[in-house]
């Protein structure tokens, strides 16, 4: 019975460590907006905005890209024999190339 036990529990194990498990880590993001004034009698005002979001059509307006110019892309490289998956967002510049959302 111990027998069994232990190779149903190696056989279990073996099964779950040999799943792919795809991640997909999105950046965090913030966009800082600051606005300094300086008065004729001298004085300093300043004001600071910050916009954060975790979506990344959000984060294209944050920084001034249109989002209809951005799409998802996704692709997979073997590190030490397992499938790894990366992906993000790429969005077209105004020379029209594509570049990764994070860039802008």
């Amino acid at each position: 019975m111990y027998k069994y036990l232990v190779l149903t529990s190696i056989v279990v194990l073996a099964g779950c460590s040999s799943t792919t498990k795809t991640v997909v880590q999105q950046e965090p993001y913030c966009y800082t907006d600051q606005t300094i004034q300086q008065s004729s009698d001298g004085t300093t005002n300043s004001s600071s905005t910050i916009e954060c979001s975790d979506n990344p059509l959000k984060r294209a307006k944050l920084v001034g890209v249109d989002p209809k110019n951005c799409r998802p892309w996704q692709r997979q490289d073997v590190v030490n024999g397992r499938v790894k998956t990366y992906g993000g967002y790429i969005c077209r510049d105004e020379k029209n190339n594509w570049r990764p959302l994070s860039s802008f």
